[in-house]
């Protein structure tokens, strides 16, 4: 019997370890003491005598998020990102056989023109964006000549056009080959990039700052999605922007030539002239608008937008001055007419065909008057500029100002030009503000070039002090807040900061933003302040007219900026101790419920 049992395997009970909770209470989980979980209280607190606390015991469940609905925005945002139910295969043969036909038809014509180009005997001709030789004198009517550098590789811009197409295939097939409006687009506004050489585009230096397209932005980019008649649109005329401000010619008078050297297998082209075709525009012979519609787009103009758009200019200029500009240019007031529609559509929720087809008006009628660089010009590029900003993703911002941008400094107009051109600057800059703080990335328009076009920024100050009215001393805040942009953001030439050449460009902007506000003149006081108080967290200031109200906003988020980045070693004296970064957010929210009663009544 004791063999038996001795031959058996003994068996062990081991202790089952209990896993640490924190039910417990609160004193024993802080001594790391066992806490036998009698409520309400414990028997270890009650014999030292001491006051058991518990905690909340939270738990996040489904049926507890009574807060947000099913018709929340960011619970259809969630929506959208799920897999889809039921899958549609769609037959892209057709599609994809004809652009390899596509590809197959241009690579054939490049090589007959490179032929042709290295069996010329004169050596001068001229290219246009197919690639095909011209004579000198037969560039027809109604195309713009821009003068460019070298194109070392003519084939590139096939596999460059090839790699665009797939793309548009994927983007527009992953959408179920939905269009996103009914206007068609003319055909003589869709004009590709293919006639820019690649080196010229990498010179560019906006292209640099270009945000990339990820599948999140371009689903987000507001109504201008891929393959949507309002991207296309856009897609042009940025394009022709480009174009236009790379032109190095002065004049489209003359006629600039190439010289050909058949040694190479490529064509060395020292200077070649790039015809853009721009067909003869054609008005329409129905009328986009009646005249009681378009009465009341011009009604919501004057009421609406132009006040807005005049905030820091006394003179009014987009209400009394570029109106009267849009009777002798009518894209001007297509461009006009289309910001006025799309307010309505976005103020009512309407749908956006009436300021699509204004949108493309605009844009056929602008794009023969580009290479006049004219005052019309800027302002039609600059109002259709707030009509895309108004529609589009914050993320894209850059895409939708960026060509404007170029123009703008390839005609050399800044802060202190003076009339129309002065006013159209600021209302552009206030947008390319907007865009950097967004992204925490500089202006598009280098700082350098918005005052005094030197790099001394006491020059720059100085300008502004001497200018005479208070909305100059308004645009003075948008200056340092550009400059506090330029400041922060990072430089592609210098990754790692130097911290000694910060600390002192730091401390001397900081005077600049603390003098702005000790000697603001009296318009940009406020009229009445109430301080916060349990009922309302935030003050209510009241200021008397739109630009005291910007400039001062300007100003406090200049100061948060700065105080989020003030360099460890630097220790501001008693006499210029600063704010705290709570009271100017404060002051930003106050300032946000002034805009409010600002706000006409419906």
């Amino acid at each position: 019997m004791d063999r038996l049992s001795a031959s058996r395997p003994r068996v062990r009970s081991e202790p089952i370890k209990h896993k640490r909770t924190r039910s417990g209470c609160l004193n024993c989980r802080r001594k790391k003491r066992k806490c036998d979980e009698s409520r309400p209280s414990c028997g270890t607190c009650r014999r030292r005598n001491e006051s058991c606390e518990w905690g909340l015991k939270i738990a996040f469940r489904a049926e507890h998020a009574q807060c947000l609905n099913a018709r929340h925005p960011s619970m259809r945002k969630m929506a959208r990102r799920r897999q889809p139910r039921e899958f549609e295969i769609l037959d892209v043969t057709d599609e994809v056989i004809r652009d390899y036909n596509g590809a197959e038809t241009e690579e054939e014509d490049n090589e007959t023109s490179d032929d042709r180009a290295r069996t010329r005997t004169s050596g001068r001709s001229n290219i246009d964006v197919d690639g095909r030789p011209r004579g000198i004198n037969n560039t027809p009517s109604g195309y713009v000549s821009i003068q460019r550098p070298a194109v070392v590789d003519i084939s590139s811009p096939t596999s460059q056009r090839q790699t665009e197409n797939a793309v548009a295939d994927l983007l527009y097939f992953s959408q179920n080959g939905q269009s996103h409006s009914s206007v068609d687009i003319d055909p003589a506004l869709q004009v590709s990039m293919e006639g820019v050489p690649i080196d010229m585009l990498a010179e560019y230096p906006y292209i640099d700052q270009m945000q990339a397209f990820t599948p999140e932005g371009i689903s987000e980019d507001g109504i201008f999605l891929p393959g949507s008649a309002y991207h296309e649109l856009h897609s042009t005329l940025r394009n022709h922007l480009i174009q236009e401000t790379r032109s190095i010619a002065p004049t489209r008078s003359a006629t600039p030539h190439i010289e050909v050297e058949s040694a190479s297998g490529g064509v060395p082209l020292e200077e070649t002239e790039v015809t853009i075709p721009i067909q003869e525009f054609q008005p329409s012979q129905t009328p986009l608008l009646s005249q009681q519609e378009e009465c009341s787009l011009w009604k919501n103009y004057f009421d609406e937008i132009a006040p807005w758009l005049d905030k820091f200019d006394r003179d009014r200029h987009f209400q009394q001055i570029i109106p009267t500009m849009s009777k002798d240019n009518d894209h001007l007031r297509y461009s006009m007419l289309a910001l006025s529609a799309r307010q309505l559509e976005l103020k009512h929720t309407l749908p956006t065909n009436r300021s699509l087809a204004l949108y493309q008006e605009a844009i056929h009628m602008l794009l023969p008057h580009l290479p006049t660089r004219g005052t019309a010009v800027i302002a039609t590029c600059v109002i259709l500029c707030v009509l895309e900003m108004l529609s589009c993703s914050p993320k894209a911002w850059q895409r939708h100002l960026d060509g404007c941008a170029s123009l703008m400094e390839a005609v050399g107009i800044n802060g202190f030009v003076g009339g129309t051109e002065q006013a159209l600057f600021w209302c552009f800059a206030r947008m390319d503000i907007c865009g950097g703080l967004i992204s925490s990335v500089k202006t598009l328009i280098p700082i350098c070039h918005w005052a005094s076009k030197t790099l001394s920024i006491e020059n720059d100050v100085e300008l502004f002090k001497n200018a005479p009215t208070f909305e100059d001393w308004a645009n003075y805040a948008v200056y340092l807040t550009a400059q506090v942009l330029d400041l922060l953001a990072a430089s592609p030439s210098e990754p790692n900061r130097d911290e000694a050449k910060f600390r002192t460009r730091w401390l001397k902007l900081w005077k600049y933003i603390c003098e702005w506000y000790q000697e603001r003149p009296a318009p940009l006081y406020p009229i009445m302040t109430i301080p916060s108080s349990e009922s309302s967290p935030f003050p209510t200031i009241l200021y008397s007219n739109p630009a005291a109200m910007s400039g001062n906003q300007m100003h406090h988020a200049a100061s948060i900026l700065m105080l989020q980045n003030q360099p460890s070693t630097v220790r501001l004296g008693h006499a210029s101790k600063p704010r705290s970064i709570l009271w100017h957010a404060r002051q930003c929210a106050a300032i946000m419920d002034c805009w409010k009663m600002h706000e006409p009544s419906e």
